[in-house]
C-alpha cells in the first residue's frame, strides 16, 4: 500500500508539472464517442511530446529504483538502453494491448516482459489524466447516451472491475484506474455481459467495513468490485480502493470468478 501510494503521489506531481507547459486540443468527446462506438484515444491523434515523454519516463525508473532496489539492476538496463525505446511509438502499442511487441522489445533489451509493460504504463499515465481530465464532468454527466460499454472505459480503453455508489443517490458510477475517468452504469447490472437478472447477480461485504462490497453474476462468472459511498456518506481514494481490496479479488478467484481482464 506505501508504495503504491508512493507512486501515485509522484503521478499526481508529474501531472501537475504537465499542466504548466502542456495543454491538449480540446475535443467534443461525447460526439465523438457516439459516432465511432469506440474509447476517445481510439479515434484522436496522440499529442505526446517525445522528448517531455522519455524524461518522464526515466525519472520514473530512478524513482522506482528508491522503492524497489531489489530490482534496482534490471531498471539499471532499461535505463542503459533508453536509446532502443520508441517513445513515440510505445504509448500506441501499450494502448493498443501489443503483447507481440512487448515481447519482442524486452527480450531485445533482455528484461522482464511484464516489468517493462508496468514501467510504460505507470509513466504514461500523468499524460493520460492530463487529457482526460477536461472531459470527467461530460462523461460522467452523459448518462449512457454516448456510451453503452459498461466495463470499458470510454476515454482510454482500459478494462474496469471497480465502482463506487454515490452518496447523494446511491448511483453507480465504473472506474478507471488509467485515466482516472467515471462513467455511469446501472445499479443492478453485470458489467462484463450484460446480465440483470436479479436471481443471477449477487453481491457481499464485509461485516467490519460495509462500504467495500463485491457483485458477482452467475452468467459470466465475472465479477466487480465496488465502494459504496453511503455506509459513511463520503468519498474516498478510488485508486487506492482498488489497490486495498486485492483481498476481494482473490475471494472472488478463488470461488470461481473472474475480471475478465483478457477478454
Amino acid at each position: 500500500m506505501d508504495f503504491y501510494k508512493s507512486l501515485e503521489t509522484w503521478q499526481n506531481k508529474q501531472q501537475i508539472t504537465l499542466k504548466k507547459t502542456y495543454s491538449p486540443s480540446p475535443i467534443d468527446v461525447l460526439k465523438v464517442l457516439a459516432n465511432t462506438n469506440k474509447p476517445l484515444i481510439q479515434s484522436i491523434d496522440f499529442e505526446l511530446d517525445e522528448g517531455l515523454y522519455k524524461q518522464m519516463y526515466r525519472e520514473f525508473l530512478i524513482v522506482l529504483k528508491e522503492y524497489r532496489q531489489e530490482i534496482a539492476v534490471v531498471l539499471d538496463k532499461i535505463l542503459e538502453n533508453l536509446d532502443q525505446l520508441d517513445f513515440n511509438l510505445l504509448p500506441v502499442k501499450l494502448l493498443e494491448a501489443d503483447q507481440q511487441y512487448f515481447s519482442e522489445l524486452s527480450a531485445r533489451i533482455d528484461v522482464s516482459n511484464e516489468l517493462l509493460i508496468f514501467t510504460v504504463d505507470h509513466s504514461l499515465r500523468p499524460w493520460l489524466r492530463l487529457w482526460a481530465e477536461p472531459h470527467y464532468a461530460a462523461i460522467a454527466n452523459d448518462e449512457f447516451k454516448s456510451w453503452q460499454l459498461a466495463a470499458i472505459c470510454p476515454f482510454c480503453g482500459k478494462r474496469s472491475h471497480f465502482s463506487r455508489l454515490r452518496a447523494a443517490d446511491g448511483r453507480r458510477f465504473m472506474f478507471c484506474e488509467n485515466c482516472f475517468t467515471e462513467w455511469e452504469t446501472r445499479y443492478l447490472y453485470c458489467v462484463h455481459c450484460g446480465n440483470d437478472n436479479p436471481d443471477k447477480i449477487q453481491y457481499l461485504c464485509l461485516e467490519d467495513n460495509m462500504s467495500y462490497q463485491l457483485y458477482t453474476c452467475e452468467e459470466c462468472k465475472g465479477y466487480m468490485k465496488t465502494f459504496d459511498e453511503r455506509p459513511e456518506g463520503s468519498e474516498t481514494d478510488l485508486f487506492i480502493a482498488n489497490i486495498a481490496t486485492i483481498y476481494l479479488d482473490m475471494l472472488a478467484q478463488e470461488q470461481g470468478y473472474s475480471s475478465h481482464d483478457e477478454d
